[in-house]
């Protein structure tokens, strides 16, 4: 009698310790992992710049194409795939000019609930608020204008500096006087050619004329001295 008590209270507790199995981990096999894995790759990510006049800016990021039975953790925001919704807007307000982490899980009612599926990262450019400069509206090509320049600017001193060296490049120079110690002596030639047409239009004649007489008498010397084979 005893020993079968004692058989019953170690059955009890022997079940007692056995944890209750999670179905969803269960049925979690390596190609419904897959498939959850796939869909999450096909989330695309992209940033928006927030400002208005007066205001501090922001970025938020965006999250399009997210699939269902994906859940997309950004920080503190947990972002669930909603019914015929595209895009979903993140609530945290970020700096630019850092790069950004989003973290892709299984969610709760599927199988493999809870699962790391893959990371993603999104870097943002850093905003250039010396862009907002009035000397900026006249000079928009200056590069420290640029809304988006990424290099440091030490101060406004330093980009003051630098639109001034940039004002004095972009400065129109005149044309620069051609004086005759520069002409070639090409130039010089067709120059005086031209100007004493007179003169020089007889002189290129006779000289022709002299050319082609020199070649012709040569080469009739040349047939001269030419013997004949049979």
């Amino acid at each position: 009698m005893k020993k079968a008590i004692l058989i019953i209270l170690l059955t009890i507790i022997f079940l007692g310790n056995i944890q209750p199995v999670d179905a969803a981990r269960v049925v979690c096999t390596k190609s419904r992992f897959n498939q959850f894995k796939t869909k999450a790759l096909q989330t695309t990510l992209n940033y928006e710049f927030h400002k208005n006049p007066g205001e501090i800016y922001y970025f938020t990021v965006t999250l399009s194409n997210l699939q269902p039975g994906v859940i997309a953790k950004f920080g503190f925001d947990e972002i669930k795939y909603e019914e015929g919704k595209d895009v979903y807007n993140t609530t945290t307000q970020l700096d630019g000019g850092t790069t950004y982490e989003v973290e892709f899980y299984v969610d709760e009612k599927n199988p493999c609930a809870g699962e790391y599926l893959y990371s993603k990262k999104i870097t943002i450019p850093k905003y250039n608020p010396y862009s907002e400069m009035s000397e900026c509206i006249e000079y928009e090509e200056f590069p420290l204008c640029n809304m988006w320049y990424q290099k440091d600017i030490e101060s406004i001193n330093y980009f003051q500096r630098e639109l001034d060296k940039y004002i004095e490049s972009i400065k129109e120079k005149p044309p620069e006087k051609l004086d005759e110690e520069k002409e070639g002596l090409i130039d010089k030639l067709i120059s005086f050619y031209k100007n004493n047409i007179i003169i020089t239009g007889p002189l290129t004649a006779l000289a022709v004329a002299g050319a082609g007489y020199y070649i012709l008498k040569k080469y009739n010397n040349k047939r001269k001295r030419t013997k004949i084979k049979f």
